[in-house]
């Protein structure tokens, strides 16, 4: 019996996923085949071209694209997200291809302006590319802020903030806020 509704959890997966495709596909963004959904994500805005996803990608539930229309998203080929994972800018956010992010992890690659003579809220967007490499692995809860950079083969502990200033090595295995290194994957 329990094969059995794995096997329709599968089916549901591959049907989320061909409508999320077929989704994007319509609005001028790219989708590669074999996407898979547990839920179907949230658009903050309806995407005009500035998305594009590769093939096997599979998305947990709660999934945000919080991607402006100044703003780019590219996620690469069999990249695992999982539920509620954030991906916000008004800028441009590149995934390499073979990432793992955990649930609840924030990616953002713009923030508001902060200058003391006016709100903030009517205040324009800074944007700063955040691009993560191949083969890269954010733990659960971690943010990653706008200007990081993250070499392929990073491991991000748990909880951990990533911004511009700090600096990764490939393949080595960081955690914490301040980020440190903990030691290199072997």
């Amino acid at each position: 019996m329990t094969r059995f509704f794995e096997y329709l959890k599968a089916i549901r997966e591959r049907a989320l996923g061909a409508f999320l495709r077929i989704y994007l596909l319509l609005n001028g963004c790219r989708a590669g085949a074999g996407l898979r959904c547990a839920g179907l994500p949230h658009f903050r805005d309806i995407p005009k071209g500035n998305i594009r996803i590769g093939r096997r990608a599979a998305f947990g539930r709660g999934t945000v694209f919080e991607i402006a229309r100044t703003g780019h998203l590219v996620i690469g080929d069999r990249v695992t997200v999982s539920d509620n994972v954030r991906f916000s800018s008004a800028g441009p956010i590149t995934v390499g291809h073979d990432c793992g992010i955990a649930e609840n992890v924030s990616i953002r690659g713009s923030f508001h302006e902060t200058a003391r003579d006016r709100p903030f809220a009517v205040q324009g967007n800074v944007l700063r590319e955040v691009t993560i490499g191949r083969d890269v692995l954010l733990g659960a809860g971690t943010v990653v802020l706008p200007g990081a950079r993250l070499p392929d083969g990073v491991i991000i502990g748990a909880l951990s903030r990533v911004g511009p200033r700090d600096k990764l090595r490939p393949y080595g295995i960081f955690a914490g806020s301040p980020l440190r290194h903990i030691r290199d994957r072997q």
